[in-house]
């Protein structure tokens, strides 16, 4: 009850002049007069539970793993540590299915339409206000903040010298340059660049390891807290002119530590009803005639999976390395773990046998588990859709913490916090539907060049706005191609609704109307209801 009381202060953007103006709410009279703006208790209170300290924040990014693969007979350290106390969220999304703009969602709780970072080809130059992002509103409020592993992509082409550090981090242990594998890359400690070969101490995930649990040594002991953002490498594939330990041939699969290089060898490759789908009449013309899946392409699917698993026990590892960091400082009742991937990846699922980007489930749905210190109430599992924009908000609420930079305007975030959720304190709108979208001028690896969709805990409903004809010259043309899926009767997406893709063979029901006007709105939204004020006279988002 005493949180109850607690004097909050937020802020807020003053879209006629930018300005971020300071208001004091009593959080018991906002929970009595405003009960239909739970939105803004969510976003500006700690409804997780003891207030007196700003806990220490470990955030743990892993790329491309998808949901089928956080299970515990692969990651059994992770899930004693994290999963067994902490939330585990079943409908969680990347509202861009992809590594930058996921990325930058994160770093920011925006739709990539408000931070603009809309494909991996757009990248960090084009991230909106860059000194205007989480780690920044981080250290305004006291944090130490720390960086390890991977960036957003395309940094090293955007800054002015090799030795730049992004704004707002405290401590930067980071890989540099474009591609980087599991070996043979660069890390820069705040500016002084170290390489890192093809020896067995070199594995990109052990290195990241060391490097984490010597941060959590370096800032426990401080009286400030610490927000550590480990951003694993592993499962993503890498290729090379090296033979890949795991799968034995030159494919673009990950790599495992060598000390397990052997482990789930013989694993199943998952066959759901969407591997290598039967029939694709009902899909968009620009899917349609995707061919089936041959036995060489098969087996190159299964050895990827393999691959992907074994190099996840190192993750796996990592995670009781830092975890165990935390309690030998002494800090474990007083440090948030969140784990979460930033996008899928297929398996041959829909015929599509590499990749991410399209909006299915298998690219969209992604782990997600919130692990609150002791002495704080929460919930074993949360089945609302909620997305990476969420993530930002949820941090800010455990740190009293605004997205205002020192100096300038606000950022107007479009995500919420998870902390009512997590804590059983308060629910999300019902019904909420989540953004996902996507652009590339040029469709580079993928057959689509921009789509937005709606998803909801029931449905999805996808317009595709622009395709590649020719996959030889890659160039992207206009179009409207249509998908709509019931998740709860066809989970899999093997009857689109909209059939062959075609907006006029969609339903004619109140359910369709009712997506596709939401779906407009959502295309364009920015900010909540009842905690921001308007965007330009945008709509609010869900």
């Amino acid at each position: 009850m005493s949180n109850m009381l607690d004097w909050v202060t937020f802020k807020v953007k003053d879209q006629s002049g930018g300005i971020c103006v300071a208001l004091g709410l009593l959080a018991l009279l906002v929970t009595v007069l405003i009960p239909s703006a739970p939105s803004a208790v969510a976003a500006t209170t700690n409804s997780a539970g003891p207030a007196a300290e700003q806990p220490n924040v470990v955030l743990i990014q892993v790329d491309d793993q998808t949901a089928r693969q956080f299970k515990r007979k692969y990651m059994p350290k992770t899930m004693r540590l994290l999963t067994r106390r902490g939330t585990s969220f079943s409908d969680y999304l990347a509202t861009t299915p992809q590594c930058c703009p996921s990325r930058a969602s994160l770093l920011t709780g925006q739709y990539a339409h408000n931070h603009r970072v809309l494909s991996n080809g757009r990248g960090y130059p084009f991230l909106k206000d860059k000194d205007n992002v989480l780690p920044v509103w981080l250290q305004d409020a006291g944090y130490n903040t720390i960086h390890v592993g991977k960036f957003l992509n395309g940094y090293w082409k955007f800054v002015d010298r090799p030795a730049d550090v992004a704004p707002g981090w405290t401590d930067w242990r980071t890989v540099v340059g474009g591609r980087f594998g599991y070996y043979e890359y660069f890390i820069s400690r705040n500016g002084q660049w170290h390489h890192y070969g093809n020896h067995r101490s070199d594995y990109i995930t052990r290195v990241l390891t060391r490097s984490a649990v010597n941060a959590i040594d370096k800032y426990a002991p401080s009286d400030a807290p610490f927000y550590l953002q480990l951003d694993e490498h592993a499962p993503h594939g890498s290729g090379g002119r090296q033979v890949n330990r795991c799968s034995g041939e030159h494919i673009r699969a990950a790599k495992p530590d060598p000390l397990d290089t052997r482990a789930f060898r013989k694993a199943r490759l998952p066959h759901p009803r969407s591997f290598d789908e039967r029939r694709m009449d009902d899909k968009p013309a620009f899917l349609r005639h995707t061919p089936r899946l041959d036995r060489e392409t098969k087996a190159k699917l299964r050895m990827k999976w393999r691959c992907a698993l074994g190099s996840l026990v190192a993750v796996d590892r990592s995670v009781a390395a830092v975890h165990d960091a935390v309690k030998r400082k002494g800090e474990l009742g007083n440090t948030v773990f969140i784990y979460v991937s930033d996008n899928g990846l297929f398996y041959g699922e829909h015929r599509i046998a590499s990749g991410k980007v399209l909006p299915y489930e298998e690219a969209l749905r992604l782990p997600l588990v919130i692990d609150l210190p002791r002495g704080y109430e929460d919930v074993d599992a949360v089945h609302a859709p909620v997305g990476n924009i969420d993530v930002a908000p949820t941090i800010l609420d455990l740190a009293h913490a605004s997205p205002c930079p020192p100096a300038g305007a606000c950022r107007t975030m479009d995500g919420r916090s998870l902390l009512p959720l997590v804590t059983g304190s308060g629910q999300l709108p019902e019904g909420r539907g989540l953004l996902t979208e996507y652009y590339a001028a040029a469709s580079g690896r993928y057959q689509t060049c921009q789509y937005d969709g709606i998803r909801t805990r029931t449905s999805i409903y996808v317009e595709t706005h622009s395709v590649v004809d020719d996959p030889a010259e890659r160039t992207c043309r206009e179009t409207l191609q249509v998908e709509r899926y019931d998740l709860q009767r066809d989970p899999h997406e093997l009857r689109n609704r909209c059939h062959g893709g075609s907006i006029a063979r969609c339903p004619t029901d109140a359910q369709q109307a009712n997506l596709e006007e939401r779906l407009r709105e959502l295309a364009g939204c920015a900010g909540i209801a009842g905690r921001d004020e308007r965007v330009h006279g945008r709509p609010f988002c869900e």
